[in-house]
């Protein structure tokens, strides 16, 4: 089969399409055609390294997977087109899970076959497209675990960062259908109209305004009810100071950085909470099919790039210059 693999950590240039064995089942996994796999930024830290965590190469990167199932098991038949939950169990105790194309065991959708747990095939929504039902299995999973972890009800405030990306862009759609008011953060002038396209109340230019200021002019210097912060360390510090009393902060990814300075006497002052969110679960995957589905929702999509120039793909992503997800077309 073809692929794109890595064989050491690096920039996209360590990115190579080449010919490899097609995979071999395990015991209680299955096969599937690889339709289309969503570029997303853990894709990004696995080519790039992280200290303390190990793959084992050649590896292929690619957690966000519609396609084809090679052959059938249980309710499902072979040619079923499905949607591959992303995380699995790392070991025997299920006290924690890894995920598929990240630092694990399970290679990642880079590529045309792919192995993977029978227990995470889930039938694709009839009313998607193959590429619009790739691009939901993480960022969207993401920003939906988020939002219900925020415990945000219709009519209050959310404040959320990077609406170009993948979980920032989902997380406004998502927010706006569940009767939220967004604000949202851009940097230039098509990031802004791409903000308000998504349906955001207010949109602050942080290359021009204060975040801080507006976002207190904005609630009348009460604050926000919740913050979703997938960008990590430059944002952390303003997130928190933007929390009105009893707000929520709810943070994934660490995009700038890891390791953040904040402001300790505002945080317990205002009696604030520091929220971790990871990848929801497969049944919130089933849910947030639904709900989409109820509200009419199709994920933003950037551009689709072939297999081959998965490279490109990084590239642009590093740049920070998508409006939504970017896709790689495996086959179809």
């Amino acid at each position: 089969m073809k692929a794109v693999v890595i064989r050491k950590h690096g920039g996209p240039e360590v990115l190579s399409y080449e010919k490899i064995p097609d995979p071999v089942p395990e015991k209680g996994d299955v096969l599937v055609k690889v339709n289309y796999c969503a570029v997303n930024h853990l894709d990004i830290w696995v080519r790039n390294g992280i200290i303390g965590k190990k793959v084992s190469f050649p590896h292929i990167l690619g957690c966000d997977i519609s396609g084809t199932l090679v052959e059938g098991f249980s309710g499902f038949k072979k040619g079923d087109k499905v949607v591959v939950y992303p995380a699995f169990d790392s070991n025997a105790l299920r006290v924690s899970f890894g995920i598929i194309g990240g630092f694990g065991k399970y290679s990642g959708g880079y590529a045309e076959l792919i192995s993977v747990p029978k227990r995470n095939i889930i039938k694709k929504p009839d009313w998607l497209s193959d590429k619009e039902a790739a691009s939901i299995n993480v960022s969207y999973l993401t920003a939906w675990n988020m939002l219900e972890r925020s415990r945000c009800k219709k009519g209050d405030t959310i404040l959320i960062w990077g609406a170009n990306s993948g979980v920032g862009s989902a997380a406004i759609l998502l927010a706006k259908a569940k009767g939220l008011q967004v604000i949202t953060i851009a940097s230039d002038k098509n990031k802004i109209k791409f903000a308000k396209k998504l349906g955001s109340d207010f949109v602050i230019d942080r290359s021009t305004q204060d975040i801080t200021l507006q976002v207190l002019k904005i609630t009348n210097q009460v604050g926000v009810d919740a913050v979703i912060d997938h960008v990590g360390a430059k944002t952390w510090p303003v997130s928190l100071e933007v929390l009105k009393v009893k707000g929520r902060m709810i943070v994934c990814g660490t995009t700038t950085g890891g390791e953040a300075t904040v402001n300790i006497r505002a945080f317990y002052s205002k009696e604030a909470q520091i929220i971790g969110a990871y990848l929801g679960s497969k049944s919130q995957l089933i849910s947030l099919h639904k709900f989409m589905k109820l509200k009419k929702i199709k994920p933003a999509i950037d551009c689709v790039f072939k297999l081959k120039d998965a490279k490109i793909a990084h590239q642009k992503m590093e740049k920070s210059n998508q409006f939504g997800k970017i896709l790689l077309q495996v086959s179809n």
